[in-house]
């Protein structure tokens, strides 16, 4: 996962591959099959590890609030991280997004965490800590997009302020 979290899909080799695992080329297509369903898998694991962790975030009994920061600030150490990775759902979203051996996955992991962030918006406006009369769903959408657009910025231009930034305005907005 590593090897294609920091190269992505197409920078990856099969030389980074077998570096990383220790197997030879051959082991590998034999274990998990050629470089596009390794990586499906990859991001399968992805998604069943990091992105259950975000929708778990979002499911605590604690404030909207509390629990939208907590998310951001996962997202912030990703994108401050120093290695260039970010989220790898979201850098593979836009080196693979529509490759037909990856939809599938990326749109599950996209589904996931669009749930989660659903969810947590309907609760909060049916307690009445969210007076806002956007739907939960609208909600949830936008941030993602400010999520997502903030990470790779603060990726591709190392500076981890970037989303900092953007996500305290996004949270000054919405709750």
């Amino acid at each position: 996962m590593t090897a294609f979290w920091e190269g992505g899909y197409n920078g990856t080799t099969y030389r980074d591959l077998e570096q990383a695992t220790g197997l030879r080329r051959q082991s590998l297509t034999y274990a998990f099959g050629e470089k596009p369903e390794l990586f499906r898998r990859v991001l399968a694991f992805y998604i069943d590890q990091r992105v259950r962790k975000a929708c778990e975030l979002l499911a605590r009994e604690a404030p909207l609030k509390d629990n939208l920061h907590a998310l951001l600030q996962a997202w912030e150490a990703d994108a401050s991280s120093g290695n260039g990775r970010g989220c790898l759902l979201v850098r593979s979203t836009a080196e693979v997004g529509r490759d037909p051996h990856m939809t599938a996955e990326i749109r599950r992991g996209d589904n996931l965490l669009l749930q989660a962030l659903t969810q947590a918006f309907h609760r909060a406006q049916a307690n009445g800590e969210l007076t806002s009369t956007t739907p939960p769903e609208a909600l949830a959408r936008l941030v993602i997009s400010a999520g997502n657009g903030a990470m790779v910025q603060a990726v591709a231009r190392q500076d981890p302020e970037i989303s900092r930034t953007a996500h305290d305005a996004l949270l000054s907005l919405i709750t």
